[in-house]
């Protein structure tokens, strides 16, 4: 069998996967609910694919390409939705469309709503961990033929016209999501319900994404909304020496009084309490595995009195950051 014929991965989803490891180690799609050990041709690693209802399949998948092909790929109508955990940023072009990139911890959605095809690079040494779902026409059944919640129905648009890229705003809840389909502890039965409620979890998530991201643009327009988007992806690349808000404003083209008033109206909070925030959640990483003392995760994270520090954390997570680092070493 040639390779040129097989799905490739490209990082997004195990759909591709799926099929070239049946192909050439199981001899079947996997229905097994823990992933599967293969070594191919083209991949070495684990996935997971596994049908939880009907139209709906959960994917998870670390792989590392082990030889370097341009490869084309056959789709049927199918909305994949997946999330790039570790990888590099990867760039397929879809016959008729032009050239989409996909960047690691972003989700993106492929709606390929007709059969078309899209080519894909693979190159040896590079490994990805993803994870995500795709759903066929058959998932929206249940729902008759009215879909009354603009984040379901424009979930179906993806599968009912010809292709559509979307790339959802960078969420914490959706990269845990992601995260829990690699990292879960169950077995067997339970494993199978676990992945079933997290698939259902995963795209509620990105339904109600859809349905916010909808409802802004409405409200301030695509423009200004991409640019509070674009604020807040160089707010999270330094959370430790981020810009003031007038800089931030400047780079991304919009006045500060603006830019202020539609970062609130998309996040529901301030510029700076957003990059509190993320402050903070860092810094619980930074306790919890990685054993930092307070002052230290206080500086790691950019707060220059560890009182200070205290002080938030405490009024954010409801204990002191001493008690995390107790937390984490009992564990």
């Amino acid at each position: 069998m040639a390779l040129q014929n097989l799905i490739p991965s490209g990082g997004m989803t195990a759909s591709d996967i799926v099929r070239l490891g049946a192909a050439f180690s199981l001899g079947a799609q996997p229905v097994d609910v823990s992933p599967r050990e293969l070594d191919t041709p083209l991949y070495t690693g684990r996935l997971l694919a596994h049908e939880v209802q009907p139209g709906l399949t959960v994917t998870a998948s670390d792989i590392t390409y082990v030889t370097n092909q341009d490869l084309t790929v056959d789709m049927e109508p199918t909305l994949l939705c997946g999330v790039m955990l570790k990888g590099c940023a990867t760039e397929t072009e879809v016959i008729g469309y032009g050239r989409v990139t996909r960047c690691p911890e972003r989700v993106h959605l492929m709606g390929f709503g007709v059969p078309m095809r899209y080519r894909s690079p693979v190159v040896s040494g590079q490994r990805f961990l993803t994870a995500g779902f795709f759903l066929k026409p058959a998932f929206f059944a249940r729902f008759g033929g009215d879909l009354a919640d603009d984040g379901l129905a424009t979930l179906q648009e993806l599968v009912t016209g010809e292709f559509r890229m979307e790339t959802l705003a960078r969420s914490a809840r959706l990269l845990e999501i992601a995260r829990l389909c690699h990292e879960h502890p169950y077995r067997g039965q339970l494993a199978e319900l676990f992945l079933e409620s997290n698939a259902l979890s995963y795209v509620v998530e990105v339904a109600e994404l859809l349905k916010q991201e909808r409802r802004m643009i409405a409200l301030m327009g695509r423009r200004q909304y991409e640019r509070v988007l674009e604020a807040r992806e160089i707010l999270d690349s330094d959370l430790v020496n981020t810009p003031t808000s007038l800089q931030l404003a400047r780079r991304v083209g919009v006045n500060v009084t603006t830019l202020q008033a539609n970062f609130k109206a998309v996040f529901g909070t301030t510029i700076f309490g957003h990059v509190r925030d993320q402050r903070l959640l860092m810094a619980r990483v930074l306790l919890q595995e990685h054993g930092l003392g307070v002052a230290e995760a206080a500086h790691r994270v950019g707060f220059s009195r560890p009182s200070a520090f205290s002080a938030a954390y405490r009024k954010y997570f409801g204990c002191s950051p001493r008690s995390e680092i107790r937390q984490g070493k009992g564990a």
